[in-house]
Formats: structure tokens, sequence, C-alpha cells
């Protein structure tokens, strides 16, 4: 493995760890929302009791059951623990690829494209939906899987 490839897997691997902390962080403060409502309960504490008291559009396509639940609330936090979720995910896998056969890597360039491109996704996402701090994330990881595809790694 060249200098270059080992310089790439390093940038590759640095890129994972933004997005591992973020997800793993996002699932465990939606896990606290379910006990004690805090980080991702509305500001506007009268609409989380409408959330809770409503259901959603989606599950009058799915016949059978109670058609209010799952809650917009439940759904919500679904949501969110499955997006972090999701996130962590991506990123361990990244990592395990890069850690367990770093010369997958070079062989396979691909792999380093298409982490770059769901970087990037989730940095134009964060950049119009959510709030600096993702923004801050999603630009990070996205730079050091840049710069892992540019030094083939």
């Amino acid at each position: 493995m060249s200098n270059s490839a080992n310089a790439g897997q390093f940038w590759f691997v640095l890129g994972t760890v933004p997005f591992m902390i973020a997800g793993g962080l996002h699932a465990l403060l939606t896990l606290v929302d379910t006990i004690r409502p805090t980080y991702f309960a509305p500001v506007n504490g009268p609409l989380k009791q409408e959330l809770e008291a409503t259901g959603i559009r989606f599950r009058r396509l799915v016949p059978g059951g109670d058609i209010a639940r799952p809650t917009m609330w439940r759904a919500w936090l679904g949501f969110n623990i499955s997006h972090g979720l999701g996130v962590f995910a991506f990123a361990l896998l990244a990592m395990l690829v890069a850690l367990e056969d770093p010369g997958l890597l070079e062989r396979a360039d691909s792999i380093t494209l298409l982490a770059l491109a769901v970087s990037a996704t989730y940095f134009v996402v964060a950049l119009r939906f959510w709030f600096w701090v993702p923004v801050l994330i999603t630009a990070t990881s996205t730079a050091c899987f840049a710069i892992a595809v540019v030094l083939g790694g």
C-alpha cells in the first residue's frame, strides 16, 4: 500500500468519526425523549400534546388497526431514533471496511466515492433543513472523504 493510499485511508477513517458520534448521540438523545421529552421536543409545550393526540395521514394507507396510531409524536421519535442509528451504522460500516481491509479502499474506489456522495447529500440536507452543528459535522466528514478520494484511498 502506497503512502498516498495510507493517507487516503487515514482521511477516510477520520471522515467516519463525526458521523459515528453525531448519529450515536442523535439516537441516544431521542431515547431520552421517549422517557423525558427534552432534546427533540417542540419549544412550544402545548404542541407536544397536540402531536400526542393526532395520528399521521400515511397510516390511512394501511388497512386495519387503530387509525390514530402511531401518534405524530411517536412517529417523530421513531424517525429520529432510526435516523441516528442509520447515520451511525453507515459510519461504523465504512470504518470497519477501511480498518479490516485497507487495500480495499485502494482497489475499489467506488467505496470512497459512495461515502463521499452520502456525506455530501447529508451536507446539502443539513444546509437546507437543519442548523449549524449538523452543517459543521457533515461538512467535516465530506471534506475528509473528498481528501480520501483525491488521495486514492
